[in-house]
């Protein structure tokens, strides 16, 4: 009895050692289950987050950007090329530490969409600027480093010389042998080699550094376009020009240039000399006073249109816009003559006869009179 007890007693005490390893080892397993599992979050918040500031230096957020602050200091020259791309631009404004970084630039080019409306050209900036006051700067026009020259119509090739001169830094000598490259200028055949006429006044801007041969291409190429949308068949163009730069120098109001267009083709139908003081004054540039002399009106040349009939061998000044149009688009009229009656108004009247021009002819010396 007393072994069969103790074998009892034995194997009880086996199963419950068994029943707590079992345990302990269940407890051991869930242990490094909480451990693993805390390891795991937090190498995926760890993650997250650096996939967050990843993220973010995309969409231009990152703190990383560098960039200046304020408007910027000093003054340098910037140059915008034609064709010039918002990377191009960024990269040139770096190099020329206008901005920190391209990747601010950038980021203010894409938020702004007048960013593509940036014209090329020279611009005056400042070193060290803010990414968003360096975009505003290249959109304001008033920074833009130009060169003008205004040539009022009407002007001859001296005028044009001069003012070329003074805006390219080139002497007049430089100027008049760019004029006698008229192949380089792209002046049409029609001029038969004569630029007067062929460069349209207006105002024009240019960049630094401008040549005299670019200054003049612009101007010839004005003309044609100016000449092109009035119309004007190529053949036509050297005596569009011839007579509209009659008109230009004749007509004191813009109202009596296609009047004044009607005279010239009637005269010219008719075999009948121009007879323009004007084309006098072309020929003898030094006259003095409002009226050409009996002299002057001797000088042989085919441009003086009292000794020779027809019209002028070619222009005698550069006429604008109102007058190569009243040369396209002449009034209908009868009219052979035309006086002006009052130099400070620059009334002008008209006559179909000789003895009605003989009757303005006194109304305008007796204004002369009257005005000494």
């Amino acid at each position: 009895m007393t072994d069969l007890f103790e074998a009892e007693t034995a194997t009880t005490t086996t199963l419950d050692l068994r029943r707590l390893q079992r345990n302990k080892r269940r407890a051991t397993r869930r242990k490094w289950t909480l451990v693993v599992s805390s390891v795991a979050i937090v190498v995926f918040a760890l993650g997250a987050s650096v996939a967050y500031n990843f993220v973010g230096t995309f969409k231009g957020g990152g703190t990383e950007i560098a960039d200046f602050e304020g408007t910027g200091q000093g003054t340098l020259q910037v140059i915008v090329n034609s064709g010039d791309t918002g990377a191009d631009i960024a990269s040139t404004l770096l190099d020329s530490g206008v901005i920190a970084s391209r990747s601010a630039f950038l980021q203010e080019w894409n938020a702004n969409p007048d960013a593509q409306s940036i014209v090329p050209g020279y611009y005056l900036m400042h070193r060290e600027m803010k990414a968003e006051y360096a975009l505003q700067s290249l959109l304001d026009p008033n920074n833009r480093e130009l060169r003008g020259i205004t040539v009022p119509e009407g002007s001859s090739l001296a005028t044009f010389k001069q003012r070329i001169a003074s805006i390219t830094g080139a002497t007049e000598d430089q100027v008049t042998a760019a004029m006698e490259d008229t192949e380089s200028l792209g002046l049409p055949k029609e001029a038969k080699g004569n630029l007067e006429g062929w460069l349209f006044p207006a105002h024009y801007d240019f960049n630094p550094g401008v040549t005299p041969t670019e200054v003049l291409s612009k101007m010839v190429a004005t003309t044609v376009q100016k000449l092109d949308e009035a119309g004007v068949a190529p053949k036509d163009y050297e005596k569009t020009l011839t007579v509209a730069s009659l008109i230009e120098r004749e007509a004191k109001l813009d109202e009596d240039r296609p009047k004044i267009a009607s005279v010239i083709y009637n005269r010219v139908s008719t075999d009948m000399p121009l007879q323009l003081d004007a084309t006098i004054k072309y020929i003898a540039p030094d006259s003095k006073g409002a009226f050409v002399t009996a002299e002057e009106k001797q000088i042989d040349s085919p441009y003086n249109t009292y000794m020779y009939p027809g019209l002028p061998p070619g222009p005698i000044a550069s006429p604008g816009a109102a007058s190569i149009e009243a040369a396209v688009n002449p009034a209908d009229t009868d009219y052979l003559f035309y006086v002006t009656v009052n130099l400070d108004t620059g009334e002008t009247k008209y006559a179909k006869t000789f003895p009605g021009h003989q009757k303005n002819v006194k109304e305008l010396n007796k204004w002369v009179k009257a005005n000494k």
